[in-house]
């Protein structure tokens, strides 16, 4: 079997796949956050401080994460999510969970708000509870793609491939260039043994974005699956150049040098030679 982790998924769990045995390749099915941050979640930083309009002395005050006087309260989707993901951000998960429902319930037609809250609740690995708050925010916005990419991977972990590659096509179709979108349907392509299918796709990211690690890694092994060795190795020591992250560099090099020994063999070098 062999090890994938799952690029651009906010889904923090190793999933499975069988490939050929052939030098035993592997799929990057997670990106390193270092490397893209979480679709949907990306912000500016957070002000380090919050102007509101003060409350007359006979109104009703706010609670909230703050306590009686809740800053927050001023606040529209856009800057909440912000708030909720400084949060994040700064080990405050509680805080960053209640400004986004505090904000839901204020706000329940904006789809960015249930978007951000589903995304941490799949790093926690509630992935019933974040494919709810998904399945409410594609309702409220159908075209967003980055949405469509978070609720494809929770599809995926629920074994709900056509689902998840319908929810892929549509975010592609909608974002051609969207490197989450394309990378994970790719690895989806690759999981399901559609390598020409895959191809595509790692390719395309490989052209958006030259100079990023994971999809020339993905590429390597989809090479690999289609018998193209030399083309498997020469994107693999690609990968090796650019990586930074040193448990995926340490098993890129593994395997490189598992690719070589494997092409030096004439039996297997004639199934995975160019």
């Amino acid at each position: 079997m062999n090890r994938t982790i799952a690029l651009c998924s906010l889904l923090p769990v190793l999933l499975t796949t069988s490939c050929s045995d052939t030098g035993s390749s592997q799929l990057i099915d997670k990106a390193v956050a270092e490397t893209f941050p979480p679709v949907a979640m990306s912000a500016p930083a957070v002000p380090t401080t919050l102007t509101v309009t003060a409350e007359p002395a006979a109104a009703a005050q706010p609670t909230g994460p703050h306590g009686q006087h809740d800053p927050h309260d001023a606040l529209g989707p856009e800057r909440l999510v912000k708030v909720a993901l400084q949060h994040d951000s700064e080990g405050r998960l509680e805080l960053a969970f209640r400004t986004l429902s505090d904000g839901i319930a204020k706000f329940p037609e904006a789809a960015e708000l249930y978007a951000v809250r589903a995304s941490l609740r799949l790093q926690m690995q509630q992935v019933t509870a974040a494919l709810s708050d998904l399945e409410k925010a594609v309702a409220l916005a159908p075209d967003d793609p980055q949405i469509r990419v978070n609720r494809a991977q929770a599809y995926r972990a629920f074994g709900r491939y056509d689902d998840a590659m319908h929810d892929l096509d549509a975010a592609v179709e909608t974002a051609p260039d969207l490197l989450p979108a394309r990378f994970n349907r790719g690895a989806l392509h690759y999981a399901l043994h559609a390598f020409d299918a895959a191809l595509v796709d790692f390719e395309h990211c490989v052209a958006v974005d030259p100079h990023a690690a994971a999809p020339y890694f993905n590429r390597a092994s989809t090479y690999w699956e289609l018998g193209r060795g030399d083309e498997a190795i020469k994107d693999l020591e690609r990968f090796l150049e650019i990586a930074d992250n040193g448990t995926w560099k340490k098993t890129g090099e593994d395997l490189l040098d598992n690719w070589r020994t494997a092409l030096a063999n004439p039996v297997i070098g004639a199934q995975a030679g160019s």
